[in-house]
């Protein structure tokens, strides 16, 4: 189903006020981070929050507050008296380059943002978010804000065809097809460098890690499939294996945003 504009904006509003939700974009950190979805309808623009209003806080977000850019980072349309983000290009560069990508997440997640300066590496030790760090994520060496179109390039060249990449001493950047893939490959990357902190703290930084072979089989599991389920399903009819922890925190944003 296609979004008008006014959807897409609300959309926004309600991922913005996730980010805060979850951790990511709260406390100290309340302004330093922005999600953005791509116009279905013009796939040459987005949505995203932007800078200068009296308030800048993501919880305060709503879909009125939101502005429209282009591939080039170029307001097209906003509120009075409120400019693109700062870090719009991190945005702009992404879906420029990869097409498959409509949603961007760019925050501040401290455990990240941490271990990255330390030179330590995020692996896999719980399942949430074990294939966003089955393999090491590439670090964007650099700290400086990504307000350059030649930032934002070197940034996209670090990230590659990956989920996530570190900006060193700054923050992360998470891409998906839809902004839930997004935000939560966010909030699973920092709950993986949470863990990761907790078990070199006890072990130091050679801790054990979940083994690559039990990775994949735990990415092979289909849902339901043993035949004590499928005798279920055929009584009770389709059932929602998915989705309900995303339902939950848009559900929370809608309640906060009223």
């Amino acid at each position: 189903m296609t979004m008008t504009l006014d959807e897409i904006k609300h959309s926004v509003a309600v991922g913005s006020q996730i980010l805060s939700i979850t951790g990511l974009a709260a406390g100290i950190r309340s302004s330093m981070g922005h999600v953005s979805l791509r116009d279905p309808n013009n796939p040459d623009r987005f949505v995203v929050k932007g800078r200068g209003y009296p308030i800048d806080a993501i919880h305060r977000m709503r879909a009125k507050d939101m502005v429209v850019c282009d591939l080039d980072g170029r307001l097209l349309e906003g509120p009075p008296g409120v400019v693109q983000c700062n870090e719009v290009m991190i945005h702009a560069c992404v879906m420029k380059a990869r097409p498959e990508v409509n949603s961007v997440v760019h925050v501040h997640p401290p455990f990240s943002v941490m271990l990255t300066v330390m030179g330590i590496t995020i692996r896999p030790v719980v399942l949430e978010g074990i294939k966003l760090v089955r393999k090491p994520l590439p670090v964007y060496p650099k700290t400086a804000l990504i307000t350059s179109v030649e930032r934002g390039r070197d940034m996209v060249a670090a990230l590659g065809d990956a989920d996530a990449v570190h900006l060193l001493g700054h923050g992360v950047t998470t891409v998906g097809k839809t902004m839930e893939e997004a935000v939560m490959n966010a909030w699973q990357l920092e709950h993986q460098a949470q863990m990761n902190y907790y078990a070199t703290t006890a072990a130091g930084p050679d801790h054990p890690q979940i083994a690559d072979h039990l990775i994949e089989e735990f990415l092979q599991w289909k849902p339901l499939a043993e035949p004590h389920f499928q005798e279920a399903v055929a009584k009770v009819g389709k059932v929602n294996t998915g989705g309900s922890m995303w339902s939950d925190l848009v559900a929370k944003a809608e309640e906060a945003m009223r």
